[in-house]
């Protein structure tokens, strides 16, 4: 049994997360989620929508805090479903990897995460055996508004090891709008999202999301 499938730390669903973090929007062309996306046979097809890259500090969890980064593509067509998927995502703990596969099928690996403040302009830098694969620094607007279930959010599908999840995610939160000053991404291990046009960025200050027991449909 490796690290992958061990359940020494699985803590099963539901869970109430906390936390804050950073959402880059964007509708990404087809041609850039075929080449870039990190998609799976598994995933279905592809029918574009919303898309994110987003950047999250959870204060707490099932696990205990953890950070991530996750790229959501868009819309999936798989069978009758039509719904939001995470093709790739990186977290800081081998809990979060554990039952994040096994709960939700959600398809996570391990990286290090440090956060960084210099008077109004933050930051994120994520990397992997030394290498930095992501910097970013943002400066938050100063206008606080209230959210109610992010849009890509309801539902969420995976596919993982011969099972389907389906998950309907709620979510509330305090927002600011964000200034992106710099974003460099290595190509290798996250989509370059530089390459497409950026809607807009959103700045969680606070947020709760509720993981909730998945439908899980088997092969």
């Amino acid at each position: 049994m490796n690290e992958l499938t061990s359940t020494e730390h699985l803590v099963p669903p539901p869970w109430k997360l906390k936390g804050d973090g950073l959402i880059l929007l964007y509708r990404f062309s087809p041609d850039f989620v075929r080449n870039q996306g990190w998609l799976t046979a598994e995933m279905g097809e592809f029918r574009g929508g919303l898309g994110a890259l987003m950047l999250v500090d959870y204060e707490t969890s099932g696990v205990g805090p953890y950070r991530e980064v996750l790229f959501i593509p868009g819309r999936f067509k798989l069978g009758s479903v039509r719904a939001h998927s995470i093709s790739k995502i990186y977290v800081s703990t081998q809990p979060s990897i554990v039952s994040g596969r096994a709960n939700w099928g959600i398809p996570k690996e391990h990286a290090e995460f440090r956060r960084t403040h210099h008077d109004a302009v933050q930051g994120w830098q994520i990397s992997t055996g030394g290498h930095d694969f992501l910097k970013i620094s943002y400066t938050p607007g100063k206008l606080p508004f209230r959210v109610w279930t992010f849009p890509f959010f309801a539902p969420l599908v995976q596919r993982l090891d011969g099972k389907t999840f389906v998950s309907r995610i709620r979510a509330h939160g305090v927002c600011k709008l964000a200034t992106i000053h710099d974003l460099q991404i290595d190509p290798a291990y996250l989509p370059d999202v530089t390459r497409a046009e950026l809607l807009g960025a959103i700045r969680a200050t606070k947020f709760t999301l509720t993981f909730p027991v998945p439908r899980v449909i088997p092969d």
